[in-house]
């Protein structure tokens, strides 16, 4: 154990070295910038109910299976009643975009 715990301080002590050789100008460290993604468009209940019925041709027991939610969830969302997370709405995005990618889930 106490190698772990050396190893650790090693590690943390190298990068505060770095990390002052970069404040002074010594070094220069590596970075990567990424653009965050945007947030996902939402979807009304008429463009839930179409990804559903038109482009995955889904019951809604099979989609919300799919989406790994109650089937009493899909029909508030097609009823308008509730509104589905955000992170639905990227998945529907998904699927809206590449509906093949459902046929890779069936087949896992």
């Amino acid at each position: 154990m106490k190698r772990k715990k050396s190893l650790l301080g090693e590690a943390l002590i190298d990068g505060l070295k770095q990390a002052i050789a970069h404040e002074r100008g010594e070094i220069k460290l590596k970075t990567t910038e990424r653009e965050l993604a945007p947030p996902a468009p939402e979807f009304s209940k008429a463009d839930i109910k179409k990804i559903r019925v038109e482009v995955l041709r889904y019951t809604q027991l099979e989609f919300a299976s799919l989406l790994n939610v109650d089937i009493g969830s899909i029909r508030h969302w097609e009823q308008g009643l509730r509104k589905p997370s955000k992170s639905v709405y990227r998945l529907l995005q998904i699927i809206l975009k590449k509906p093949e990618v459902v046929d890779e889930l069936e087949s896992a």
